[in-house]
């Protein structure tokens, strides 16, 4: 099926509601997924792959990985990418490194890509790594190229990627071909889907009492069962990780270990990787200017949401006041309605 015939479908059986928002983005998506699957033909060439560009941007709970995921359905698999923003960027990374003595290693990584997919789709795109925002331009130029289509989910315009961000005159050449070469849509309101759809599946325990403590390690003992519990450190990246206990699938963590210590993305990867669950205990909330414990929290729920890893905290504040600063003020929005999501995560 199509992703209008989806969404049609969807409609139809009251899993969503009429949206007219959502219904201009499926458009979005259904003439590119017609683009892409069935491209003009002529009399003296076969056709080409070709670029096409859709940047959908909005409030946080508005369905946009939602619609993207739709389209993604719709895709041969072995067409198309679909990763989160960061785990893109990781994987980027890495292909770099394991490139010597070679000029121009994006192009290569890029045109090494092209053979294996045409699609790529990057879910919640957010530069706030300087590292990022100086490739992000190359990037994107060498997708282009090699005619890969992308297709990103974003809370932010375009024009305010990386607001504020170190030497952020070198990131405006992507701004700009992001602005001419993609289709840019705004998906907006008030409606936020997750929030509607949050249910009483309680995950985080707030204040630090009696009954909620003996509830969280109930909690914990459930998951374990009978396995081996073992109170020894894990080593993550070549870095040891103290941690308050864990069986082979499920694991706890001091919030200090996780967020008010040098940790990336890659390091919360590695933990999905090995565990189911996660169990956290934070003792006090995040500091007004502690932005760098606030950016690994919330680089911390994004990589636990994508890779569905079930999180229980417990903590002495709700979710919703766990940071209180200006400075993160948007993207800790997109992080609490995750995190409201999140309590009905169940595996």
């Amino acid at each position: 099926m199509t992703p209008l015939q989806i969404y049609t479908k969807k409609l139809e059986s009251g899993d969503i509601k009429q949206d007219t928002l959502q219904n201009e983005v499926v458009l979005a998506f259904e003439d590119l997924y017609q683009d892409l699957t069935h491209p003009k033909k002529s009399w003296f060439f076969n056709p080409k792959p070709k670029f096409y560009g859709l940047y959908i941007f909005g409030s946080v709970g508005r369905g946009k990985t939602f619609l993207m995921d739709l389209f993604v359905e719709t895709i041969e698999p072995k067409q198309i990418r679909r990763q989160h923003f960061h785990a893109f960027m990781l994987w980027f990374h890495q292909q770099l490194r394991s490139i010597k003595n070679q000029q121009n290693p994006v192009d290569l990584v890029i045109k090494h890509l092209s053979s294996e997919i045409n699609i790529l789709c990057l879910d919640e795109f957010l530069v706030h790594d300087i590292t990022d925002a100086m490739l992000l331009a190359k990037i994107l130029f060498a997708l282009e190229e090699n005619n890969i289509s992308l297709v990103t989910t974003s809370n932010v315009n375009p024009v305010d990627l990386y607001q504020g961000g170190l030497q952020r005159k070198k990131f405006i050449p992507a701004i700009q071909w992001m602005q001419e070469q993609m289709k840019i849509m705004q998906l907006d309101g008030n409606l936020d889907y997750r929030v509607r759809s949050s249910q009483s599946n309680k995950k985080w325990f707030a204040p630090i009492n009696d009954k909620n403590t003996n509830d969280f390690e109930h909690l914990f003992s459930q998951r374990v069962g009978s396995s081996n519990l073992h109170l020894s450190p894990i080593e993550i990246n070549k870095r040891q990780l103290p941690i308050i206990k864990r069986s082979s699938q499920h694991i706890m963590f001091e919030f200090e270990t996780l967020c008010m210590q040098p940790r990336n993305a890659s390091d919360f990867l590695k933990i999905c990787e090995q565990y189911q669950s996660v169990f956290m205990v934070i003792n006090a909330e995040i500091e007004i200017d502690d932005r760098n414990t606030a950016r690994r929290f919330i680089t911390l729920i994004d990589v636990l949401y994508d890779t569905n890893t079930l999180l229980y905290v417990l903590s002495t504040v709700e979710f919703s006041q766990i940071y209180q600063g200006d400075e993160l003020s948007f993207e800790m929005q997109r992080t609490v309605s995750r995190l409201t999501e999140m309590q009905n995560f169940d595996f």
